[in-house]
């Protein structure tokens, strides 16, 4: 305030305002003192701008070499930011975790090639992420999810499904306790999952596999700046496939939307209706030894995939693009794997007492003991 302050005598007496430099490491300039103005530039932090007016809500009237605008007075100081001062506040264990990444922010924007200042926002990121999630009593999402592992790494397994099915992404995980952060680099968003896992890894030397259950209890985004991109994700590389995967955010589902298939089994075993005595058979895969199965995966991000397997070793895969329920029904719209085509089914619930729903004309059973199976032999190379 006592930079604009003088700026006005000095403007008053015709000379030129001192210099007010800006002290966040991205500030708006608007075309009016509003924040919801329309935003005419980007000032990285050391900018040099002139206060030619102090405003009534903290707001300063500037000029920043050619350009003109405004921005909140409490982002400009009268001295050029130093990269030494702000990498000493970072470290400082008497400031807050937030203040400490915001003073490594703004020296790594002032210095983008140390090496050194990028490691320390990164680390500093995620110790707040973390020490966020620890902290919280209501959490603003309840988001569960529930997948198999092939490897004995949580690390590795939450990075895995977390990229699983998604083109475009730079994915980093950290964890503690319990509690994990998974950041999502996608063109210039930066997306924040926060939450808890269980790693169950009792059986892996039995079974190969390891039970990871979780949920993601908060969801932010913001812009991802270049000085954000390389801190956190040097030498990550962007996800991809040599099959078509939907974009970050495609086909996510709302909570209510969600809840329709968390109140339903996720596996149900496929019916012949279709036979001799009247009495429904199980599908079977002779060399898997066990029935054909439709599944309802839900994931990590809020998404629906829904696998179908056939006899002959046939596996479609589709997409809840969008649910809707009507009574014993739920309405579906399914997209493909490659996103090209949709198409409408209906998911007929089981009646009261029963136990077979109906996907279309396709019949299935979430009582996976209660019928005969068709049988069939196994045949090499497949059934």
């Amino acid at each position: 305030m006592k930079t604009m302050l003088l700026g006005l005598l000095v403007a008053a007496a015709g000379g030129e305002p001192p210099p007010a430099y800006v002290l966040g490491s991205s500030v708006n300039l608007r075309k009016e003192a509003c924040k919801t103005a329309e935003v005419l530039q980007k000032l990285p932090i050391g900018t040099e701008c002139r206060t030619l007016e102090s405003l009534e809500g903290d707001w300063a009237r500037v000029r920043c070499g050619e350009a003109e605008g405004f921005v909140v007075g409490a982002f400009l100081g009268p001295e050029k930011p130093s990269v030494e001062k702000l990498a000493a506040e970072a470290k400082d264990p008497k400031r807050t975790l937030l203040q400490r990444e915001e003073s490594a922010l703004r020296a790594a924007t002032l210095a983008p090639e140390d090496a050194g200042l990028q490691k320390e926002l990164a680390t500093l990121f995620f110790e707040r992420n973390l020490e966020a999630v620890a902290r919280l009593k209501k959490p603003s999402l309840r988001r569960p999810f529930e997948f198999d592992c092939t490897v004995d790494d949580p690390e590795r397994c939450l990075r895995s499904t977390s990229t699983s099915y998604v083109d475009g992404v730079k994915v980093r995980v950290e964890m503690r306790s319990g509690l994990f952060v998974i950041a999502f680099g996608s063109a210039d968003s930066l997306t924040v999952y926060r939450g808890r896992f269980r790693f169950d890894n009792r059986r892996f030397e039995e079974t190969a596999k390891v039970q990871v259950k979780g949920e993601v209890l908060e969801q932010a985004s913001s812009p991802l700046t270049s000085v954000l991109d390389k801190a956190l994700f040097s030498g990550v590389s962007v996800s991809s496939d040599v099959y078509s995967r939907p974009s970050f955010g495609q086909y996510v589902l709302g909570d209510a939307e969600l809840a329709f298939f968390r109140s339903i089994p996720i596996k149900w075993a496929l019916l012949s209706m279709k036979t001799e005595d009247g009495i429904p058979r199980m599908r079977w895969d002779a060399c898997m030894k066990r029935p054909y199965r439709l599944v309802f995966k839900p994931d990590i991000h809020g998404r629906v995939l829904v696998m179908i397997e056939s006899e002959g070793g046939g596996l479609e895969f589709l997409w809840v693009a969008a649910v809707s329920k009507n009574e014993n029904t739920l309405r579906l719209t399914l997209a493909d794997i490659d996103g090209e085509k949709t198409r409408q089914e209906s998911f007929r619930l089981p009646d009261a007492g029963g136990d077979i729903a109906y996907l279309g004309e396709l019949a299935c059973t979430h009582v996976f003991q209660k019928y005969p199976d068709l049988g069939g032999e196994c045949l090499e190379g497949g059934p």
